[in-house]
């Protein structure tokens, strides 16, 4: 085991998980493009399982830019302590990292991206079904910030490809989760020729989110439900940026997409805000993102670092409990 991730009082705790390596793939460039690589990693997962030996639910948790913390290890346990085995995964050390450097463009040349993190957690979700353990069980995924953005990406079914042909899984498995809760997504990136699987997604977002604007992700679910999408969102009043981080809510000057609403159309990527084009290589992707990335942006919890947990319980009751 790796012990308690950071410093202080709001690290990642180990204490009282089993941790397992589990094989996944870092995956760079376009998928079917020349550019498209992956190598094998394997991503350290830590388990929280009901005491009871319940094992009809298990819910994947990945994290956002900021690495694993305090809210993590809470995730897990709050959702053991109701009846709901969790696992926790760690895309971040899986790449030799800690956590995102401040600059999305950067990380996803690492394969630091909500890609990779859908890629992982429905990599590591389609082989712990093959196991005696979890066979009969029924799998969340749960996600925020970044990783809010992969709960929407996992029900993409182009990952369900990269995961059978570069992780292995036999053709005859199931890959799919049972339902999928993005917190505090960036809702920005849509392609004219995606659909969405019909699996229950809940996303939430906070009213006073300026990284992350709600108005965003209400199109982005009508977008989704659109194309074959089971897709409901809620708005959580006057909240922030990552509402249930264990830090209180400061101002920050981080990197912030909220203005990039985007649709990708063949050989050309379309700037939504303004309709300017550019070209869907990786120096036309730099260059939308210079004209509509800001900076600046109010992040963590005001008062409760427990806001939401009550919706997302709620929701992962119904859909994967019997």
């Amino acid at each position: 085991m790796f012990g308690s991730f950071g410093f202080g009082a709001n690290v990642f705790d180990t204490k009282g998980l089993d941790s397992d390596k589990i094989p996944s793939q870092q995956c760079t460039g376009f998928y079917k493009t020349p550019s498209f690589k992956c190598e094998a990693i394997k991503v350290p997962a830590y388990f929280v399982r009901v005491k009871d030996g319940d094992r009809r639910a298990l819910v994947v948790i990945l994290p956002g830019a900021g690495g694993l913390d305090k809210r993590h290890s809470d995730y897990a346990n709050f959702l053991a302590a109701n009846g709901i085995n969790a696992v926790v995964l760690d895309p971040w050390r899986a790449r030799g990292m800690q956590h995102g450097n401040g600059d999305p463009t950067v990380d996803r040349n690492k394969g630091g991206d909500d890609i990779n993190f859908a890629i992982d957690g429905m990599a590591i979700q389609a082989q712990l079904r093959l196991t005696d353990e979890w066979k009969d069980a029924k799998f969340g995924f749960l996600g925020e910030s970044r990783g809010g953005t992969s709960a929407m990406i996992v029900l993409r079914p182009f990952i369900e490809a990269i995961v059978r042909d570069y992780v292995g899984i036999p053709a005859s498995a199931k890959v799919n989760f049972d339902a999928s809760v993005g917190l505090y997504p960036a809702c920005v990136d849509r392609s004219s020729m995606e659909g969405f699987k019909k699996v229950p997604v809940l996303i939430v977002s906070g009213g006073a989110d300026a990284a992350a604007p709600p108005e965003v992700c209400e199109r982005q679910v009508a977008w989704m439900n659109k194309r074959g999408g089971n897709a409901i969102f809620k708005v959580l009043p006057d909240e922030y940026h990552d509402w249930d981080a264990p830090t209180k809510a400061v101002m920050t000057d981080y990197v912030s997409s909220g203005k990039c609403e985007n649709l990708f159309q063949g050989e050309k990527i379309v700037l939504l805000q303004t309709q300017k084009e550019f070209p869907t290589t990786p120096e036309g992707i730099k260059a939308m993102n210079a004209e509509c990335r800001t900076r600046g942006y109010m992040m963590g919890h005001r008062g409760n670092p427990q806001t939401g947990y009550d919706v997302w319980l709620e929701f992962f009751k119904q859909k994967l409990l019997p």
